[in-house]
């Protein structure tokens, strides 16, 4: 895991307001990865205005499943380590596995929020 690189990254997002297709949970997860452990899997959602995101997202069958066709099935959070993807319900939304949190970005913050057992998420 590259600290420096993933905490630049934290540090510059945390700021930013959310806008749906620019800076929103996929487009903020995905960075993180990349940014952490040099991993992408935002190859099949390239968008970076809230029509694209909205179109690709209904194309792929919706964000569940969107993230489902990049990573596999989803896997319970015991399967799960840093650096992986979490699934809210509700909110629908993602979020970063960290190692005693998940983080979520909403509007111009970073959330922690705490571990539950009952997280399901995606292996990175």
């Amino acid at each position: 895991m590259n600290i420096p690189a993933l905490r630049l990254y934290l540090n510059e997002q945390a700021p930013l307001p959310f806008r749906l297709g620019v800076v929103d949970c996929v487009t903020f997860v995905c960075g993180a990865v990349l940014a952490g452990w040099g991993r992408d899997f935002r190859f099949h959602l390239h968008y970076d205005d809230r029509r694209s995101a909205v179109d690709q997202l209904r194309a792929a069958g919706g964000l569940e499943q969107s993230i489902t066709t990049a990573l596999g099935p989803l896997r319970p959070i015991a399967e799960l380590k840093r650096g992986d993807v979490i699934w809210f319900d509700e909110p629908r939304t993602l979020g970063l596995l960290m190692d005693e949190y998940v983080a979520v970005k909403a509007n111009c913050e970073i959330h922690r929020i705490a571990l539950l057992p009952q997280y399901m998420g995606w292996k990175t």
